[in-house]
């Protein structure tokens, strides 16, 4: 098991290593003279089941190679463990070479390394063995090996348990080591457990031994070549649902009977990237795969090679609280996106964190695809339009965006490392590797990646490793340069919009490009250009299913033209927008493609697109480049639009706007909310139903929670009826959205009375902020968050909802808080949290005179908050700021609502006046 192992496999990780040394750092990087390629590992907790210890101790045997001759020091990473005595360096044979004693170590905490320095060189290629013993810390933060604790239901004891975070450097925190990702090697784990708890780690349980004193040590097989931050370990009273030598949900014995949902998604996923790789989970080098769930876990889960750690709300589906559609698509997708990394991170892994979107970018890209085609249902392909396409386009359009790949040498630190743990790893990467998987064409997108999975397995890549497979596989196009094409989404920041004119004929369309920012002024280099993929269609043969660009739009011109034989109606670009851009019409051309939505089955224009139109609108009125007018004129289509996915960027367009609309402007905007989603809420209602179709049950949810909360008549109406009517909870996806707006409408006392008889705590939190949606806020302000029952936390939540959900009331609520600030800074027990629920307040001031109020209670009441006051003086800057945008932005904007409902009330009254007429020429005959 310690043995050197087949010379090609070493000569081949030599080879991996010596193109990563170019961008060593002598201060961060370890240096590549020594190569580890196995550890011994064991790990021994402290204490008994019941009352554990924060020490565990340790003992790791590194095998090793020194890569070259005259080697006389080894350099590697620990962080807070403590060495043991001395360690020692044996040779293959099992004998000592050196004692290396603690004055032979140097440590730089800065770092985190520990040089060893020896008295005698290194053999070159000749097998080492590096012991140390040590003890480590079981930490809290969910860093390296921390605790966590659940209450057992039956019996209300605390349950304690113990399990891993290594990525991104905290395997330096377990066991001192190699801690870079291109150091591969293998693993075998040992764990010294007290009776009553058991083990799981990586791999399947060879077995277990007896060590006396009530405790045992469980020994793990060997793992596959990986990286430290996939070493995984848990210790706990856990039960698993399958084969632990195989496939298994690992959860607390509560909790057992609440994973069949998550074991069956895990069984489809795994066989599913099996096939689509044609490399089965088993033959990446692993037999056992487990999901195991925590009450304390630092992200959704963890890819750790064999032993994925979850949250428990991933793999836990409570029966009528927590298994809705939104729960079980969450969980089918963080599944994939965890499982997919077994090929993405585990088997293939970036050479450095500067590639880190290497791992991410494809685990996103599955977490919507694969489960799209596994869970068709909940239409995750155009989901993922709105929700990482067009999220990480505000991100990316700043001056502080960063590129996908970092050079190595700007990547050293651990808060550099850090940095590159972004949303542009995820949802941008996600986005690039759909727009290379669309342009592509899916069958040579699968051979490439499948061949590059080949390739590499077991190995470091950059992206370049990547580009050759893509290349390889991409058809030829006599004007594409694809390393143009990688590099300018992969190494430059942001993204273009597409300018797109129409000529007078309507048989010319002009193309021109430019980058798009969210502000022009903030330092970005408004320069940069791009090679943009160009798909388009037309009224002339509409076809949205053909993603495969009609022609690259080279980043070296300045115009392109598209010649047309007849004349044309209208033209979309960026067809299911999947290329990675935004696009501007000319007014002309918005209007015909307002009036092509407004005709039967939307002209066949997709809903990507759709909702493209919106999304990009809003961000073009955001920045004065339209004026918002134009978007809610663009807008009034909707009055027939019923999908979802369009909806989704309208509200999310909305909200920036309509929070920044004045108590005078709201019932204007209502009328105007209330008529565009005319169709939509005719179709789906107030009330749920089994036969609801997914992305309906999130539409209504939508749909309620804005018309409801802005006063809707017929919205608040008929949630009244269904509440007073209806004794049967809501389903899971809609509960918070109907309770809050039965609230507001009503029912606040018997909303009330549902939190303080809910015992599970997740739900209880649920009801108490839809009771915080009420109108009777003086009542709730009074009897329950400035009384003693609550925590603050709930009472923070409740204060937020109360104007959050009833944007009218914003000004009598200030009011009334500040009326006896002394009390509220009392009932949450802190002035700085006191002025921070002011602060929080504060933006959703609209009006000069909120503002004036606001002013005057800071320059009377500054004193009592100390040095807290900062925060009320830098909320006075937000209001400020958010003043002068509405009444830059939105003037107009109030003055069109005004005018197009008073239009609005005088064609109804023209109506009326001519039913009225005509009934009096009939009666007269």
């Amino acid at each position: 098991m310690n043995s050197l192992g087949p010379v090609i496999w070493l000569l081949a990780v030599i080879l991996s290593l010596s193109v990563i040394g170019g961008g060593e750092c002598s201060d961060y990087r370890l240096s590549r003279n020594v190569l580890p390629t196995f550890y011994d590992l064991t790990i021994s907790l402290r204490g008994d089941a019941e009352n554990p210890e924060e020490i565990f101790d340790g003992e790791v045997k590194i095998t090793l190679h020194a890569l070259q001759a005259n080697v006389q020091q080894i350099t590697l990473h620990k962080d807070n463990i403590d060495i043991l005595s001395n360690a020692q360096l044996y040779n293959d044979a099992g004998l000592i070479v050196e004692d290396i004693v603690n004055t032979s170590m140097t440590y730089k905490q800065e770092t985190q390394q520990l040089t060893l320095h020896l008295e005698q060189p290194l053999v070159a290629m000749q097998s080492y063995v590096l012991l140390f013993k040590y003890t480590g810390i079981v930490r809290t933060d969910m860093t390296g090996l921390f605790s966590a604790s659940y209450i057992e239901e039956q019996t209300g004891k605390t349950k304690w348990m113990a399990l891993t975070q290594m990525q991104r450097l905290n395997a330096r925190l377990v066991f001192p080591c190699f801690d870079e990702p291109a150091l591969k090697a293998k693993f075998q784990v040992h764990i010294g457990r007290p009776n009553g708890l058991n083990a799981i780690s990586n791999t399947k349980l060879l077995e277990t031994t007896d060590d006396g004193h009530n405790r045992f040590v469980d020994h793990f097989d060997v793992t596959p070549l990986m990286s430290t931050y996939l070493l995984a370990f848990m210790i706990s009273d856990y039960k698993a649902r399958g084969n632990l030598s195989d496939f298994a949900v690992v959860s607390r014995p509560d909790y057992y009977n609440k994973t069949q949902f998550s074991y069956q998604v895990g069984q489809q996923v795994m066989s599913a990237f099996g096939k689509l790789f044609h490399q089965p989970y088993p033959d990446l080098g692993n037999q056992a795969l487990l999901y195991a769930s925590s009450p304390r876990f630092p992200h959704n889960g963890m890819e750790n090679w064999g032993l994925i750690l979850y949250k428990d709300a991933v793999l836990v589906q409570d029966p009528g609280y927590t298994d809705g559609w939104e729960d079980q698509e969450y969980c089918i997708r963080i599944l994939a996106h965890e499982t997919s990394h077994m090929w993405f991170g585990n088997s293939v892994t970036f050479k450095w964190w500067s590639y880190f979107w290497l791992n991410e970018a494809f685990a996103r890209y599955y977490e919507y695809f694969m489960a799209h085609q596994l869970y068709p249902e909940y239409q995750l392909d155009e989901q993922f339009v709105v929700r990482q396409l067009q999220m990480i386009f505000a991100t990316d359009a700043i001056a502080t965006a960063q590129p996908m790949t970092s050079s190595e040498e700007s990547i050293q630190t651990p808060s550099e490392i850090g940095w590159k743990f972004s949303s542009i790893a995820y949802a941008k990467g996600a986005s690039i590797v759909r727009m290379w998987h669309n342009a592509m064409g899916a069958e040579k997108f699968e051979n490439a990646i499948g061949n590059y999975l080949k390739e590499h397995h077991l190995g470091n890549t950059e992206p370049n490793d990547l580009f050759a497979h893509l290349k390889e596989n991409w058809a030829a196009h006599e004007t594409l340069d694809l390393d143009e094409f990688f590099y300018d989404f992969t190494e430059q920041v942001g993204y273009p919009m597409i300018i797109v004119n129409i000529s007078q004929d309507h048989q010319i369309i002009t193309l021109r490009q430019k980058r798009f920012l969210l502000n022009p002024g903030d330092g970005s280099d408004a320069d940069i250009r791009y090679t943009v993929p160009i798909t388009y269609t037309t009224n002339l043969s509409p076809n949205f299913q053909n993603l495969t660009p009609e022609m690259y739009f080279e980043k070296s011109r300045d115009m392109v033209n598209l010649n047309f034989n007849d004349p044309i109606e209208w033209i979309v670009l960026n067809l299911r927008q999947s290329n990675y851009h935004r696009v501007f019409y000319d007014t002309e051309l918005l209007n015909r493609i307002q009036g092509a939505l407004t005709k039967t089955g939307h002209s066949g224009i997709a809903v990507e697109n759709r909702a493209a139109f919106i999304d990009d609108l809003f961000n073009f009125a955001s920045i004065g480049s339209i004026d918002y007018v134009e978007v809610f004129q663009f807008m009034e289509y909707m009055s027939i639009e019923t999908d979802y996915i369009p909806w989704y960027a309208a509200f999310l367009g909305m909200t920036r706007v309509a929070k920044r609309l004045t108590p005078e402007q709201l019932p204007n905007f209502n009328k105007y909310l209330s008529d565009i989603t005319d169709a939509v809420y005719k179709k789906l209602g107030v009330s749920w139903s089994s036969k609801d179709k997914v992305l309906d049950v999130y539409n209504r949810n939508k749909q309620v929670a804005w018309l409801c909360k802005y006063q809707s008549e017929d919205c608040n109406n008929q949630v009244w009826e269904k509440f007073e009517a209806e004794s049967e909870k809501p389903s899971p996806d809609y509960r918070e959205t109907f309770y809050c707006a039965a609230s507001r409408s009503g029912g606040y006392e018997r909303v009330l009375e549902f939190y303080e008889k809910e015992v599970d705590p997740s739900t209880r939190e649920l009801l108490w902020r839809a009771a915080s949606c009420t109108r009777e806020y003086g009542k709730h302000y009074h009897d329950k968050i400035l009384g003693n029952a609550l925590s603050v936390s709930l009472k923070t939540i409740g204060l937020a909802q109360l104007y959050e959900q009833n944007p009218d009331l914003v000004t009598p609520i200030f009011k009334m808080m500040t009326e006896d600030i002394t009390q509220l800074a009392n009932s949450l027990d802190s002035w700085q949290k006191t002025a921070q629920a002011l602060s929080d307040l504060a933006d959703y001031f609209t009006t000069r005179e909120q503002q004036t109020l606001f002013s005057q209670f800071i320059e009377e009441s500054h004193m009592l908050f100390g040095s807290s006051s900062d925060i009320l003086r830098k909320a006075m800057t937000t209001v400020d700021s958010n003043l002068e945008w509405a009444e830059l932005r939105l003037g107009p904007l109030g003055n069109y609502l005004i005018e197009r409902n008073s239009a609005g009330e005088l064609a109804v009254a023209a109506t009326m006046l001519l039913l009225i007429s005509t009934f009096l020429s009939l009666w007269a005959i």
